[in-house]
């Protein structure tokens, strides 16, 4: 239509030289009356590469890694990259088979917040050879050639527990996501430590990070007869549900348990009464994730820094305060309060 040879409609469409701004206007007036659109998956076979990044998420009901996904956007429209987004929900199988889609779709990169362990990494490293991975909230520690996005989970885990001992609590609990699902144990090793040096009893509650299952476990816990005064939980998303069990039960968030979260989400001083938390910078996690991706930057690890945000759900409990046992002398419980 334009009178061309393809290589001058390739040039001209591509934005390279080696046309004439004439021939140029009339290939792309041609383009755009014949709704003309590239074919971005052809044009990955024929150069052999793309510029489409995928990103498997393992529970996008979690807000936190929307805010995550949007920092990463950021950087990849910048960059003209595109960003595929899916969820596995906490499924190894459904996780396995987002990877696979990817690499045969043979995505440029691959970050990803996985379940477990961080198996599905190493599938993508035997279907994809050299091409980026990055993992997010996640240790993967005995896999080599993946750079890591997390927060200081140290100090995310030390902060509230030095603060609830502070304040007199003796009895902690902490969540987590069963161990077959569990992506960061290196935030339960830090609960164990504190525990130990501050000379806090802590429950380990093992539960899928679910609004309903979290619910059901956390009541089983606070009705117990051993019932901690304070729960760590390892988001803001699940905090919410620890406050509807401590309700159901007639517990005062606050005076009666302690509640800690993690992200500080918006909502989350919204809650009656609002949720103390761990807040780091969700979109900035996106954005070192991106460009280490991209290989803008080196790619190392990002630890994202971490500070306490002191809320009402965070106080010294109702009852009488019992002294402190000596470190050493503590107990850590694990106690599976949900399938």
């Amino acid at each position: 239509m334009a009178g061309v040879s393809v290589a001058s409609a390739s040039f001209a469409l591509n934005g390279q030289p080696g046309v004439a701004d004439d021939t140029r206007r009339r290939i792309l007036a041609a383009a755009q009356e014949l709704g003309y659109r590239a074919n971005a998956q052809a044009q990955a076979l024929r150069r052999g590469r793309t510029t489409t990044y995928g990103f498997v998420v393992r529970n996008f009901a979690n807000p936190f890694f929307l805010d995550v996904l949007s920092g990463a956007e950021e950087v990849a429209i910048a960059a003209g990259a595109t960003l595929l987004a899916v969820d596995s929900r906490y499924s190894l199988d459904r996780e396995r088979g987002h990877v696979q889609e990817m690499a045969g779709q043979r995505l440029a990169g691959l970050a990803i917040a996985p379940v477990g362990t961080g198996e599905s990494i190493r599938l993508w490293q035997e279907l994809r050879p050299g091409a980026p991975v990055a993992a997010v909230n996640a240790s993967v520690a005995r896999i080599t050639g993946v750079c890591r996005v997390r927060p200081d989970n140290r100090a995310a885990v030390e902060l509230p527990m030095r603060r609830l001992a502070g304040l007199g609590h003796t009895s902690v609990a902490f969540l987590s996501a069963p161990r077959r699902l569990m992506a960061d144990p290196d935030r339960l090793r830090q609960f164990r430590r504190q525990c130990r040096a501050l000379g806090l009893r802590g429950t380990v509650v093992y539960s899928p990070l679910t609004i309903t299952d979290v619910q059901q476990a956390a009541a089983v816990l606070l009705a117990g007869p051993d019932a901690p005064t304070a729960v760590i939980t390892n988001s803001d998303y699940t905090a919410h549900a620890v406050y509807k069990a401590a309700r159901e039960l007639r517990l005062r968030v606050g005076p009666d348990v302690s509640v800690v979260g993690h992200d500080d989400l918006p909502t989350s001083e919204l809650l009656d009464p609002p949720l103390a938390t761990i807040r780091l910078d969700r979109k900035e996690m996106g954005r070192a994730l991106m460009r280490r991706l991209l290989g803008e930057v080196a790619p190392d690890d990002y630890i994202a820094p971490v500070e306490l945000i002191s809320r009402a759900s965070l106080q010294s409990p109702a009852g009488p305060a019992r002294t402190l046992e000596p470190p050493g002398s503590s107990s850590v419980i694990n106690r599976l309060v949900s399938p």
